[in-house]
């Protein structure tokens, strides 16, 4: 097949900053600011260290990039910091993502670029290590503009029509890993599950830890040694709910709550979806939605035991935001899934509007017209919820319309008013979702640069922004850092019990 790939460079920031002149580059290197999340839900206590130590290791990497001369630009920062995330076994995204109802990883994401407010994702994924990378590629060549015969490039793509886009445009630099596991892996890897079943379960109270081996990649796949073991664990407790035509909600399934028996068991074949299918009529009664619901089964279930915070019930999504020396923003979100989700399901970390929005500040062109904000926000949660809100273009409404408002009131107003009393969000009992967003002040006359005009971004005086996080789960993991900081601020934010929402917000100085 031919190659169709297209010269970027008209896109790629990163060039155009070294075509600057040296003095110029001198002005913006060493400034900007970074923040990003590892989902948003109950993370539990004995995991803390090693969730913040992977938001502040993609925080410090960032910064790294943006101190270096020429600058990288906003959009090559986001990339490259949620590449690190999806990198970390920990996190539900790319490494050691959850599989689906068929035993494999579906993988969604994408990024937006707040210059040219283009925007690239993919979704359902399975054969690519950087999911996010994809999605960088798919904005970039959509900003290029009309393919041949006028044909307009698409800004989303799913499925194996994501591996067939890629093969096609030459992309050779993205990294592929095995989408599937064959059956003998399988087969082996079950076999030492139900060998040491009973030790998982006796050391389920002990932190987590990425050396023991049971986070590493199983054959080159995006497939860790935990994950498959925990998918057993859910496949043998979705069959025996339907065996006792039990009210368990995938709530419990996602928690890791439940004790998994050892005993025989069938390995996740591509029939387990008509296994689901067959037994739902009888086994899921009316009241669905409320069976389903993550948080309020998972406490009903920890009122019962003993085994409080014992185990994560994350939402899904991980993401990060910048702003650069330019005052140029950027977001990106990535994002594994639910556990047993159906073959083919995309989160909101696909869907334009829904999982993040970048759009830079602008000067006005009239001394008496008013100048626009920058905003750049990633959103966490469930998925469906954020994508029938559209909560990320929400969120940028209500920022730069109402830019007088002060963040942490319009982060309040957002779920508030967006979200948790949405008439499209009836239907469900609880309401999840979290989101990180800085906005940043447009720049003044006073600000931009003497001398001759010249084409491309220009260097601005001392930039403002701020920064807030909100959350209505009960945590969020976050971390954020300024080129001025000498190390990151991380928190796994809590919120009160006697509150619907946790909302933080600060002034960074750039």
């Amino acid at each position: 097949m031919e190659h169709t790939q297209r010269s970027t460079d008209a896109t790629d920031a990163t060039d155009a900053d070294r075509a600057m002149p040296d003095h110029l580059q001198l002005m913006t290197s060493g400034r900007g600011f970074v923040a990003v999340h590892v989902g948003a839900g109950l993370h539990a206590n004995k995991n803390k260290v090693a969730y913040l130590e992977a938001c502040k290791r993609a925080c410090r990497a960032g910064t790294e990039m943006l101190r270096r001369n020429p600058q990288p630009s906003a959009l090559s920062v986001v990339e490259y910091i949620v590449s690190i995330l999806e990198d970390d076994p920990m996190t539900n995204a790319g490494l050691g993502s959850n599989l689906n109802l068929d035993g494999q990883v579906q993988c969604d994401a994408s990024i937006m670029n707040g210059s040219t407010l283009g925007f690239g994702s993919v979704g359902a994924v399975s054969d690519f290590r950087n999911p996010i990378q994809v999605a960088s590629k798919v904005l970039q060549e959509s900003d290029l503009g009309p393919l041949s015969l006028g044909r307009i490039p698409p800004i989303m793509l799913v499925g194996p029509g994501v591996t067939r886009w890629v093969e096609t445009m030459g992309f050779d630099d993205l990294k592929r890993i095995q989408p599937t596991l064959s059956r003998e892996n399988l087969l082996a890897l079950k076999t030492e599950h139900e060998d040491t079943t009973g030790d998982l379960d006796k050391n389920r109270s002990q932190p987590i830890d990425k050396e023991d081996g049971i986070h590493a990649s199983i054959a080159d796949s995006l497939i860790t040694k935990r994950t498959l073991e925990q998918h057993i664990g859910f496949q043998r407790l979705l069959e025996k709910s339907h065996q006792m035509q039990s009210n368990v909600s995938l709530s419990q399934i996602n928690s890791g709550n439940a004790t998994f028996e050892s005993g025989n068991s069938t390995v996740p074949e591509s029939d387990s979806t008509s296994v689901l299918t067959k037994k739902r009529r009888r086994s899921i009664s009316d009241d669905t939605a409320s069976n389903f619901d993550r948080l309020t089964f998972t406490r009903e279930m920890n009122s019962a035991t003993e085994n409080k915070d014992e185990d994560d019930i994350l939402q899904d999504t991980v993401g990060a935001i910048c702003v650069d020396g330019f005052g140029r923003v950027a977001a990106g979100v990535s994002s594994g899934g639910i556990a047993l989700k159906f073959s083919g399901r995309v989160s909101e970390a696909a869907l334009f509007g829904a999982g993040c929005w970048a759009q830079d500040a602008s000067p006005s062109s009239e001394p008496t017209a008013p100048s626009s904000h920058g905003f750049a926000c990633s959103m966490t949660g469930a998925g469906e919820q954020i994508c029938k809100t559209l909560l990320a273009r929400a969120c940028a409404d209500i920022f730069l319309q109402e830019d007088s408002l002060p963040v942490q009131e319009a982060a309040e107003f957002v779920l508030d008013k967006k979200f948790l009393k949405s008439p499209l969000l009836r239907s469900y009992p609880e309401k999840q979702a979290g989101f990180i967003a800085v906005r940043v002040e447009p720049p003044s006359s006073e600000d931009s640069t003497s001398g001759p005009q010249l084409s491309g971004p220009q260097p601005l005086g001392p930039l403002r922004a701020e920064f807030v996080f909100a959350h209505t789960t009960q945590t969020m993991g976050v971390a954020y850092m300024s080129t001025q900081d000498s190390k990151p601020t991380a928190t796994l934010s809590r919120r009160a019990a006697d509150k619907n929402k946790a909302v933080f917000s600060r002034m960074v100085r750039l």
